[in-house]
């Protein structure tokens, strides 16, 4: 019982330790664009990236990412045809259900007319249904839209290159509480 009660403290003490130290800030340049002579260089802006995305794929295009553009307009195209589609069919079921109920037989159409008139306030709703959910789905899209575009153009010179290392070490400090010492795990990453 000893034993584990030791392990314990041990682990409980090398958990603690890890977030007790940190490292030094490095405070070269790590950009990837740099001034020359009197040339100005144009810098990314999320901004101007937020604005793009006005336009379907604007952001995009801005940011670089020219093979996510016909994903957004895939998207996007898809769901307006559906909701396109559930907008006529829920307008004609409810030209059928008023004719029927306004007794208005000349305006019926006639392949509807196998079908209840329940069943077409049935099919109208479903389709009014499908119609509120391809909106939204249409929204959901063209805000990613937005949400991507400026995530992109945020991390725009975020350093992805294979020179970043992470080292680990082992280490052991006198703890100021008691006699003991602390142990622990010293973690380093180190831009090339």
């Amino acid at each position: 019982m000893k034993q584990l009660k030791q392990i314990l403290t041990i682990v409980i003490l090398l958990c603690m330790s890890l977030f007790a130290y940190s490292q030094e800030i490095n405070t070269k340049n790590t950009s990837r664009v740099k001034a020359q002579d009197s040339v100005q260089v144009a810098k990314h802006s999320p901004t101007a990236a937020i604005l793009w995305s006005i336009i379907p794929g604007g952001g995009q295009i801005y940011n670089k990412k020219y093979w996510k553009v016909p994903i957004v307009y895939g998207l996007l195209d898809a769901s307006c045809y559906f909701l396109t589609k559930y907008a006529t069919d829920m307008m004609l079921y409810r030209r059928e259900f008023i004719n029927r109920r306004d007794g208005n037989t000349e305006l019926l159409i006639p392949s509807l007319a196998d079908i209840p008139t329940e069943n077409i306030l049935a099919l109208k709703q479903t389709s009014q249904r499908n119609m509120e959910i391809c909106i939204a789905a249409t929204a959901i899209i063209y805000t990613l839209n937005f949400i991507d575009a400026m995530v992109d153009a945020h991390l725009y010179y975020f350093d992805v290159s294979d020179d970043l290392s992470l080292y680990w070490s082992p280490m052991v400090l006198p703890n100021p509480i008691n006699t003991s010492p602390s142990y622990g795990v010293s973690l380093a990453l180190s831009f090339k």
